[in-house]
């Protein structure tokens, strides 16, 4: 079997799989080996040093520290927790190898709750045995190529009746290992598993009988097969195809097989529906169809069996070149390897069985998606159903796009490069040939829709940040930006961007907005979307495009209101929900606002700045975490879903990672079980167990489209990562463990450092991390705001520009505040039960230029002294001798205080445009209360006002754009609209 290139580049180590080894793992059973042995039993076994290898390079024997099992089996009784997936890994106990094209593994049912891959450990049952699977999903998908081996003969049809030839069988008589699965079932047949990347191979044992049966049911898959075709060829061949559904039943495609036994038949025949023909050799395309092939005296019975996406001439290509030689011992041998080789990247020593067990399975999950999609010859179907072929490189599929963007890929691109680009490759070429934009969660060949935002832009921004390279970065951008800014883009039959309009004219995307799921929750999907592409560009040299982005990726600001205080769904009008809770799930995707609030990863200073600081952002974390896993619909933290993977990590951008370490650390210990009922929520392609590994490793890739990590607390004292660039990083931690919790000192190659952040820039070379542990707080470590991880707020706030502009249209900067005073008295909301002074966008027909204007509205309480400054933008303009600044304004006359409204800017010595004595082109001071006395300002037109604000603040710089109401002697509302600010040269 051919190895993955990228683990080839040092001197491969033989793997020396003794018969005591294989004895151990076989003893393992449905506990996946972890056994009880102490934290020195991996290295008991260590192999040698091949030559010209680093000495940390020995491998140990990890597999008897995987168990396939956890996540099979509900995780979390609680029955909130139920609606997205419900609270079960969904995983599937199996042979696969890393990132294989084949999955072979037994199925309790098919497409059911509980059992999404395949297989439910409650379910004593089992009714098939299937070539392809997805590990964690929240809905039905794949189960296809189904077989049974059963003892006696055909009946009513298994197309239809399935259920009257399922076997009973005990998890006592079951064993799983990586690449290897056995079940005895009670009809007394020995089934074993195993595969190569492209094939599988069975090894059936029945009872000597004359009824060894073999039912190949080709018509039932997870997702309700549209069709299927089986031919029995010959004396001991099967080929055909499924055409089915992807994930939830979206799109379609079409999977092919061709399978040899090595024992001739000694009857068959087939069946469409509830008709069973005896001696045919043929069921046509139709459902519910499929066939049987009989054994004459039962005993040992050999399957091998290719699977291909374009043709059965191509899956019998690929059995043939994959297994030529029947030799199961050898594939068996061959997976074990490979998977102890990829696990070996990453050596975890000490802590307790459980928790070393945990890990190791975590990574193993990590690893299984996606999928290889080429044949051994290259061949591969594309998103416009044309067969092309890969040189070079190796086409993947099926991308959990929402789940895996997080914190998945990134373990991709950290530990296997090759793949990591490949599988970049693979989804530039799936834009190219799907309609220009990235899918969103493909399945095959094809797009199916499901979840919300833009994460394959994201995916491709995060392989490429940990180290997937070699691929057409060019076309990447291209892609990425032609979703992020032309609506209607597509791949296949899925928009990419729903409501992109409105998100980039309005500044969010409005909750009324039809066929859109989750408004608020796209909006914050997009932004963080953009982010990825910002880094991304920037990475690529491209600062503009950079800096475009990076603007764009703001586009969260606009949900975020100063009255709630959370990220606040808001109406085409521009005003937010009425009726407004944070457990309210309106305007949000398998959540609620009191979680997604946290999803900014991208900026959580630009975040906890509007919640008031740090020490508030902390108590509300506080609050947050008091339950782990509460479910969607609560005030609390919901770690069983993946909106919520990077909020624990929140703590280091406040200077307190100190909590961060304390809820990283329960969730790892409190949420993650060995066993079968070992995770909380859906696996979704490794994405939860993904979080785990970063967890336990005390790193975290928070920042979408960074190379970096938050740093915490790690959970062994020793680990060495064999990092895809070469390179080795080696985690020493002192105290780790139960009663290590909270760091106490850290040093960088012997140089003491507080910073919790690590550059993915600073592992070029071997590096080495010397933690101290504790069991109490180090509330001084990393607390400095030099040592928080950083924030990205849009280029202007932080890198001095020589203009600024906005007419609040689609691609402009758009308000960085919302109803947010700097300072105010005495200034109460216009209506709707706001609080304070209004300014946000709107579109009601009374723009200056294009369709949208900044509203602003309030209502003056006290008729001696009344004011509001509400911040608008952020900024960074050294004023030169000839800056302008202007502006057009509109005020309502049915508010009688409208025209007491003037921009203002903040410099960053303090001072105020309001105080300098600058006036406008008539004169008057630019001043709120000047600018409104005497009815210069007419109401109900556009007024424009310039300002030569050089003369009276050159040398200054200006930090931020205000807009202010200020009347000293009436009291009364006042509305109206700005539009077109301008600061020129």
């Amino acid at each position: 079997m051919r190895t993955h290139a990228s683990w080839t580049k040092r001197p491969r180590r033989a793997i020396a799989w003794r018969l005591g080894l294989l004895a151990a793992v076989l003893a393992a059973g449905c506990g996946g080996g972890g056994g009880s042995g102490d934290a020195a039993s991996p290295e008991s076994r260590a192999t040698a040093t091949g030559p010209g290898e680093h000495a940390a390079a020995v491998d140990l024997d990890l597999l008897p520290l995987v168990n396939p099992f956890v996540g099979t089996k509900i995780g979390n009784p609680n029955p909130d927790n139920q609606g997205t997936g419900g609270a079960v890994g969904n995983t599937f106990p199996g042979a696969t190898l890393p990132f294989g094209m084949v999955q072979f593994s037994p199925d309790t049912g098919y497409g059911e709750f509980y059992g999404f891959g395949g297989y439910n450990y409650d379910k004593r049952v089992i009714q098939g045995i299937s070539l392809v699977h997805s590990s964690g999903t929240g809905c039905s998908i794949q189960q296809d190529i189904s077989m049974l081996p059963i003892v006696g003969n055909i009946g009513v049809s298994p197309g239809t009746h399935i259920e009257n030839y399922q076997v009973p069988y005990s998890h006592a008589n079951e064993q799983a290992v990586p690449g290897y699965y056995r079940v005895g079932l009670n009809n007394g047949v020995n089934t074993e598993l195993t595969i190569s990347k492209r094939t599988g191979a069975g090894r059936f044992t029945w009872p000597a009988t004359n009824d060894a049966t073999m039912i190949l049911n080709t018509g039932r898959n997870g997702v309700g097969a549209r069709s299927a075709q089986l031919e029995i060829v010959g004396t001991d061949s099967i080929q055909g195809f499924v055409e089915t559904g992807g994930v939830c039943g979206g799109g379609g495609y079409y999977v092919y097989f061709h399978g040899q036994f090595d024992k001739p038949f000694a009857s068959f025949g087939t069946y469409q529906g509830d008709t069973v023909t005896p001696n045919s050799r043929t069921a046509a395309k139709a459902k519910n169809n499929g066939g049987w092939v009989k054994f004459a005296g039962g005993g040992q019975v050999r399957l091998r069996i290719g699977v291909s996406y374009v043709s059965t001439a191509n899956a019998k290509l690929n059995m043939q070149t994959e297994n030529p030689n029947w030799d199961f011992d050898g594939l068996k041998s061959s997976a074990q390897s490979t998977w102890n080789a990829l696990l070996n990247k990453v050596q975890v020593t000490g802590g307790s069985s459980d928790d070393r067990t945990k890990f190791y399975t975590a990574l193993y999950h990590s690893l299984l998606h996606p999928n290889l999609f080429s044949d051994v010859n290259g061949q591969y179907i594309g998103f416009d159903n044309k067969i092309y072929t890969a040189s070079g490189w190796d086409k993947y599929a099926t991308f959990s796009g929402w789940d895996i963007y997080r914190s998945q890929v990134q373990l991709i691109g950290w530990l296997a490069p090759k793949e990591a680009s490949d599988m970049a490759q693979s989804m530039v070429v799936d834009a190219e040939k799907g309609g220009g934009g990235y899918p969103k969660w493909p399945t095959a060949n094809d797009d199916t829709c499901v979840m919300v935002g833009d994460a394959g832009a994201v995916i491709v921004a995060n392989l490429y940040a940990f180290g997937g390279r070699n691929f057409d970065t060019a076309a990447a951008l291209r892609y990425m930006e032609l979703g992020a800014t032309t609506p209607g883009t597509r791949s296949r039959n899925c928009e990419i961007r729903p409501g992109l309009a409105d998100y980039l004219g309005h500044g969010y995307i409005p909750i009324e907005t039809p066929n859109l799921w989750g408004a608020a929750a796209s909006a914050e999907e997009y932004a963080l979307a953009d982010s990825a592409i910002a880094h991304f560009a920037g990475a690529l040299g491209d600062n503009a495009k950079r800096d475009k982005y990076m603007t764009q990726a703001q586009l969260w600001k606009p949900l975020y209101s100063n009255v709630s205080g959370y990220i606040h769904p808001r109406t085409a009008a521009g005003s937010f929900k009425g009726s407004f809770t944070r457990t309210d799930g309106a305007g949000f995707v398998e959540g609620d606002s009191a979680q997604y609030t946290w999803m900014v990863p991208q900026n959580y200073r630009g975040l906890f700045d509007r919640m008031g600081g740090n020490a508030n952002a902390i108590a509300r974390l506080d609050e947050h975490f008091t339950q782990l896993d509460s479910g969607p619909a609560s005030p609390y933290a919901f770690m069983g879903n993946e909106p919520e993977h990077g909020t624990p990590w929140a703590y280091l951008f406040a200077g307190a990672p100190y909590k961060s370490q304390a809820v990283v650390r329960r969730i790892l210990t409190e949420l993650f079980k060995n066993g079968p009922d070992g995770l909380t929520g859906n696996d979704d392609l490794g994405a939860t167990s993904a979080w785990y590994v970063w967890g336990a490793l005390g790193l975290y890739p928070e920042i979408p489209g960074l190379g970096g990590f938050a740093v915490g607390s790690p959970l062994f004292p020793t680990t060495v990562v064999r990092m895809g660039n070469g390179r080795t990083l080696t985690i020493n931690a002192a105290n780790a463990g139960a009663g290590g919790t909270y760091i106490q000192s850290a040093k960088r190659n012997g140089q003491v450092s507080t910073s919790t952040w690590l550059p993915l820039t600073q592992l070029a070379a071997d590096t080495t991390l010397d933690y101290v542990l504790g069991s109490a707080p180090n509330t001084a470590w990393g607390s400095a705001a030099a040592d928080a991880p950083p924030s990205f707020d849009a280029p202007r706030t932080t890198t001095n520009a020589s203009s600024f502009f906005s007419d609040f249209e689609a691609g402009i900067a758009q308000p960085d505040w919302n109803d947010t005073p700097d300072f105010a008295t005495n200034v109460g909301g216009y209506c709707c039960g706001l609080a304070g002074m209004e300014t946000s966008t709107r579109r009601e027909n009374v723009a200056h230029s294009g369709g949208t204007a900044l509203m602003y509205s309030g209502n003056d309480t006290d008729a001696t002294r009344s004011f509001s400054y509400n911040k608008v933008f952020d900024v960074r303009i050294p004023v030169s001798a000839t800056t302008q600044l202007s502006y057009w304004i509109y005020p309502q006359s049915s508010a009688p205080n409208s025209s007491y409204v003037a921009v203002d800017l903040i410099f960053t010595d303090g001072s105020s445009l309001r105080d300098s004595g600058a006036t406008d082109q008539n004169g008057v001071r630019v001043h709120p209360e000047f600018q409104g006395r005497g009815g210069r300002l007419a109401g109900n037109t556009w007024n424009e006002v310039r300002s030569n604000i050089g003369q009276w603040a050159a040398g200054k710089t200006i930090a931020r754009i205000l807009v202010a109401y200020d009347r000293p002697d009436a009291t009364g509302t006042f509305r109206g609209y700005l539009d077109d600010i301008r600061i020129s040269p």
